[in-house]
């Protein structure tokens, strides 16, 4: 099939996958530095995942553990970072759940996450090199912090190239 324009809106490493051996070297540089990672995701009430003082608790509470992990190990606390009122607190926990009480588990997800690396920074830097000289165009939320919002923000960036290419009549 013949396509004018080519909207990657997926991890990098699925952009790339998709690509396949049509990638340019400069694609399968960029969209190979910034790798993704699964991460095993627990929502639950446990508030033995947070600090034991109340007035420590944070949106975002890291693990620090002796046995050194290669994944991030956090338990977000939702009510913070949303403004939930609830009678117990709501959490997320990524990584360390093998200490959560399992009574108090709503739901065990797993994520695929952008893992951030210097390498991966300098990629993120050529983001317009890969985004439109090819009439493609990749948006993600790895091109900026790995949040949702962030996912919107190179959508929108990734349009503009679309849409300077369609004003050019090419």
């Amino acid at each position: 099939q013949t396509f004018d324009y080519v909207f990657f809106a997926c991890h990098s490493d699925q952009a790339l996958k998709i690509l396949g051996k049509d990638a340019s070297e400069s694609e399968r540089d960029v969209l190979g530095a910034i790798p993704y990672q699964e991460n095993i995701v627990y929502l639950h009430h446990d508030a033995s995942m947070l600090p034991k003082r109340k007035l420590a608790w944070a949106a975002w509470n890291y693990h620090v553990t002796a046995k050194p992990s290669n994944k991030v190990q956090v338990t977000y606390n939702m009510n913070i970072l949303q403004n939930i009122q609830s009678p117990e607190p709501i959490l997320v926990t990524l990584n360390h759940t093998d200490f959560i009480n399992p009574a108090k588990v709503i739901k065990r997800l797993k994520y695929m996450h952008p893992v951030y690396t210097l390498n991966g920074v300098t990629a993120q830097a050529r983001h317009a090199e890969i985004s439109g000289p090819n009439l493609t165009a990749f948006a993600g939320a790895y091109w900026l912090n790995g949040f949702h919002e962030d996912g919107v923000a190179s959508a929108l960036a990734a349009l503009g190239h679309f849409k300077t290419h369609t004003a050019q009549g090419a």
